[in-house]
């Protein structure tokens, strides 16, 4: 009785609405409608199919979506960006503005907490110039604006393209040369999607698909080839990532796919889940197309849906720098835009200065050395002592980029207030998360 309730729900409330928060839970289920709490073990979901709120039982979460319905004020595009990160060691990131430094802490504004008084062995580095990657698109929001010629096999459902029969469906979404493509890929029995970035056109041409790049995503695990020009020699694919992690499991018949693409340098990044699954290098010239393609290759027996659709700019020149390894575990080290680094212990931070600059004491100069802060890059803090490495019961991922372990989640409409492992309690504005997760 409890399993066909349950279905019964889900089936009501995917007919809400496309601005709406999404909640995935263990057994598959999906509910939408506007989060209006969650406290004491419990989610209360508001819909329009009901006066008293829903309440769900946390502990059944996989991942809970915010919707990106913001006030009249305010448009994802409109909320504030810094050109900082702050990286913990405990593997959390935050976006903000160093505005204070002594030898025991650093002081870190952020526009969504305020103001975090951080301990500086809790800190891993800060990395400067850090530009926020310019959005392409979001959505879908509807099925207008894609391509199909295949007798509408491809359906628009609350939020999400579904198909459960075989055929194209796409898009010119103006890709820039560098980009970042993330989706959410959920599947009735089995999942199989390919996903066809970088052609010329929002349709497969006589042959297919070519010179582009394909993502096959199947129960055997995901695939990345370059499809080579028409009338190219040689073989028509090449293999450049490929793994046999099967995109979901026994719980969860859904996954976050991303990809990334470097077409100066030709470098492709797949992840699945948040986990870097692999890189690959492109051994031809990139692929010059600006459109995507989405092939369902279901066998017309059960829906494969795709939502959540981001398409970010790539700022490569950051994913340089933080490559770039810390010069000493025992030093404190600041890197600069020559490539420079300064190591030794970095005393103070002087904002009211016109410079700004860090001070930095290092044993090759009897005097400590200001740098200026537009000449920073990253700055690493000494290692120090092990401290313990505290999880949260939740991930909380922000729509300006950064993630905070939290426990203790209280929501509510306008705030959010939760406790970090090391940062104590917090209070966020809720207009900046994107989603929480249980933690593993």
């Amino acid at each position: 009785m409890r399993t066909s309730l349950t279905a019964g729900l889900t089936m009501a409330f995917l007919s809400i609405g496309q601005a709406n928060d999404q909640i995935s839970l263990k057994n598959g289920d999906l509910f939408f409608g506007k989060v209006i709490a969650l406290k004491g073990g419990l989610i209360e979901l508001q819909t329009p199919h009901s006066e008293a709120p829903l309440k769900i039982v946390n502990k059944d979460l996989i991942k809970l979506n915010f919707s990106a319905d913001y006030s009249e004020k305010e448009t994802p595009d409109e909320l504030p960006k810094n050109s900082q990160e702050l990286y913990l060691r405990n593997g959390d990131s935050i976006p903000g503005e160093v505005v204070g430094l002594t030898p025991s802490h650093l002081s870190f504004q952020t526009w969504f907490t305020g103001l975090l008084e951080i301990p500086r062995e809790q800190i891993d580095s800060v990395f400067f110039g850090v530009t926020p990657q310019r959005n392409i698109f979001r959505g879908p929001i509807g099925i207008e604006g894609w391509s199909q010629e295949n007798n509408g096999r491809w359906r628009y459902e609350e939020g999400a393209l579904t198909s459960r029969d075989k055929g194209f469906i796409g898009r010119d979404l103006k890709l820039p040369e560098n980009f970042i493509f993330g989706a959410d890929i959920s599947w009735e029995s089995s999942p199989n999607i390919r996903i066809h970035l970088c052609t010329d056109e929002a349709k497969p041409q006589s042959d297919g698909t070519s010179d582009s790049y394909l993502v096959n995503l199947n129960s055997g695990g995901v695939q990345v080839r370059r499809v080579m020009p028409a009338g190219a020699s040689g073989p028509k694919f090449k293999t450049l990532i490929t793994s046999t992690q099967a995109p979901g499991n026994k719980s969860s018949n859904t996954c976050q796919l991303e990809l990334r693409v470097d077409r100066v340098t030709k470098i492709l990044q797949l992840y699945l889940n948040g986990e870097k699954l692999g890189q690959g290098i492109d051994p031809t010239d990139s692929p010059k197309g600006s459109a995507i393609l989405f092939e369902s290759m279901s066998s017309g027996s059960s829906d494969n849906s795709i939502s959540n659709i981001i398409v970010n700019e790539w700022d490569t020149t950051t994913q340089l720098l933080r490559r770039e390894p810390r010069a000493e575990d025992k030093l404190d080290t600041l890197s600069v835009d020559d490539g420079d680094r300064f190591s030794g212990k970095i005393l103070s931070y002087s904002p009211a200065d016109p410079t700004k600059p860090f001070t930095v004491q290092t044993p090759l100069s009897p005097n400590p050395i200001s740098i200026p802060l537009e000449n920073c890059a990253v700055m690493y803090f000494t290692k120090g002592t092990d401290i313990p490495k505290s999880k949260g019961q939740y991930h909380l991922a922000l729509r300006t980029g950064g993630k905070l372990s939290l426990s203790g989640i209280q929501l509510g409409p306008d705030k959010l207030k939760a406790s970090h492992p090391w940062l104590g309690e917090l209070e966020i504005d809720r207009v900046v998360m994107l989603s929480i997760s249980k933690s593993e």
